[in-house]
């Protein structure tokens, strides 16, 4: 068994508790009742001091007579935990060595670990490349892989937000060899004014691209203000580079993006029916010169990053406490403004001055959000809190995004790996997945949106389609057949038991309740193919909402 998936994901389990120091005397029985329960309060000792996060949610949740719910337990707070960080559910092996832990601080412990492993930086990649150039972009020649191995490597070296972003405002050069050029060739159409709405919504979270036809009717954005962002982008220009093949043909090979000298100038219709005419002004007002010489896209990076301005700051800090709430502070989370106040303003001040003072150090932002009290807490409303949306008295339920849910059916069950060779052969079969899962779940527009639709598409193709019968199947390899083999060779444990306690683990990342192993093993008792029942019962599990929802 030592060679079998099986067997290095329980190898991998034990090094995981090491790591940790958690490794208890024992992993989890079915029925332990303990198994799930909610760790103490954190910072219930009257010796500690409450972190200041902590304090101020508290103030207002104290201000608006608001009761939060009881903490989570560590099912719910391991599974949330891997989805929002790592993009996937925990392997069977992470699972029950995080339940074996007696640690008191194994959270904490646990985030650290998370901040460091390398699907962190791959989860990144995946969050920032839907929301710089959506699922399916469609421009011409742009090249998405080039742009997740380039956003990849800068979170795997936690280099600060500010440089990550100067970088993708000014990028140049080939699109295959940097791949951050990608994001401005998706949005350089029409004039760039594509450009121009994702670069201040998502570096600066305003959506002030209503204003390129009229003044914004909530706040004080005027039309020349969208226009004089544009401005910025005059001159960028893209060409396409051909090679020579060994036939002599002439083919494409990379596109390259240049910025050329010329005048800096945007021109628009106002609402009087006259053309307006806007130099490269930014949103306080400062100006660039006019000369040709002037590099304005790295202008406008130098005014966009700068510590002072707090718009920065604050449009990250919000954006990453939108994904690991299901909402921001400022919701929805790049529609800053005076028509859309933060919910608990003190929180985001803190957070946005603290990023700054890190240098904009985004793993130490995102440990300060993990280890905070009320992203710990349940998602179960009580009576006291269940109307409310914005205070995070409770956890948001979060159905998962397409990408979450593809990596997590292909933790759970190994089925890209069943009845495969080699590696590349491993990666196709992903790839061809992972289209139709694009096509299935993604909105028609491509854009960044984490919710599930429940379409019925979607659910045919959950109950049906090809991954999920790869995925349940028992054939010899699968996951399915190896845990029975191991199951059998378990001395003093059911079979029956072992079995659909392991289900449960690999598919919702905790153990069946008494009630559970009571029925699941009723359904399997007495059957004499044992294989197609697991096979029944894990359908069930994956196909339930509980294995669906982030929460």
């Amino acid at each position: 068994m030592s060679s079998t998936r099986f067997g290095r994901s329980w190898s991998q389990g034990v090094a995981l508790g090491l790591l940790f120091g958690i490794l208890g005397p024992g992993f989890v029985h079915a029925g332990d009742d303990d198994a799930t329960s909610a760790s103490p309060p954190r910072n219930s000792s009257a010796s500690r001091k409450l972190p200041e996060i902590d304090r101020l949610l508290r103030e207002a949740w104290k201000k608006a007579e608001l009761q939060p719910s009881p903490p989570a337990g560590d099912d719910e707070f391991l599974r949330r935990a891997y989805l929002d960080t790592l993009g996937r559910i925990p392997t069977l092996a992470e699972t029950q060595a995080f339940f074996a832990g007696r640690d008191a601080d194994k959270r904490a412990k646990l985030i650290d670990y998370l901040l460091e492993h390398p699907d962190y930086a791959k989860n990144q990649a995946t969050l920032w490349r839907v929301a710089l150039i959506g699922r399916q972009n469609q421009e011409r020649r742009v090249e998405p892989k080039m742009l997740i191995d380039w956003l990849r490597k800068q979170f795997a070296a936690n280099r600060p937000w500010n440089e990550l972003a100067y970088d993708l405002i000014t990028a140049e050069g080939s699109n295959k060899e940097n791949g951050a050029v990608n994001y401005t060739m998706a949005h350089l159409e029409n004039g760039a004014v594509n450009l121009t709405a994702y670069t201040t919504r998502i570096f600066l979270g305003r959506q002030i691209q209503c204003t390129q036809c009229h003044d914004h009717p909530s706040n004080d954005w005027k039309q020349a203000d969208f226009w004089g962002i544009n401005a910025f982008f005059k001159g960028v220009r893209r060409r396409e580079v051909r090679k020579e093949d060994s036939t002599n043909g002439n083919d494409y090979d990379h596109t390259e993006v240049f910025d050329e000298p010329t005048d800096a100038f945007s021109e628009y219709e106002r609402r009087d029916a006259r053309m307006g005419i806007m130099f490269p002004t930014f949103l306080d007002g400062r100006k660039v010169g006019q000369g040709r010489d002037v590099e304005r896209r790295k202008a406008l990076a130098r005014f966009i990053t700068e510590p002072t301005n707090t718009a920065f700051a604050e449009a990250f800090v919000n954006r990453t406490w939108g994904h690991y709430f299901g909402r921001g502070i400022v919701n929805p989370i790049d529609d800053f403004g005076d028509h859309n106040e933060p919910s608990v303003p003190e929180v985001l001040d803190l957070l946005a001055k603290e990023f700054k003072e890190s240098g904009f150090d985004v793993r130490l932002l995102t440990r300060r959000i993990m280890n905070s009290e009320a992203y710990q807490l349940t998602s179960r409303a009580t009576k006291s809190n269940e109307k409310d949306e914005s205070l995070f008295t409770h956890m948001t339920l979060k159905p998962m995004s397409p990408e979450q849910l593809f990596e997590s059916l292909l933790v759970a069950t190994s089925a890209h790996e069943s009845g495969t060779g080699d590696r590349d052969n491993i990666e196709q079969r992903r790839d061809a997945w992972f289209r139709q899962f694009q096509t299935a779940f993604a909105n028609d527009e491509g854009e960044e949106t984490t919710s599930f639709q429940g379409t019925i598409p979607q659910a045919l193709m959950m109950m049906n389609g090809p991954l999920m019968a790869e995925a349940v199947g028992g054939r010899p390899g699968s996951f399915l057949a190896e845990l029975l083999e191991r199951a059998r060779l378990q001395r003093g444990a059911p079979v029956d038991a072992y079995v659909v306690q392991n289900l449960y683990l690999a598919a919702l990342s905790r153990p069946p309740s008494k009630k559970e192993m009571t029925n699941a093993r009723a359904f399997l008792a007495g059957n004499p193919d044992t294989i197609q029942v697991m096979e029944d019962l894990f359908w069930a599990l994956l196909n339930s909402n509980e294995f669906i929802l982030n929460r």
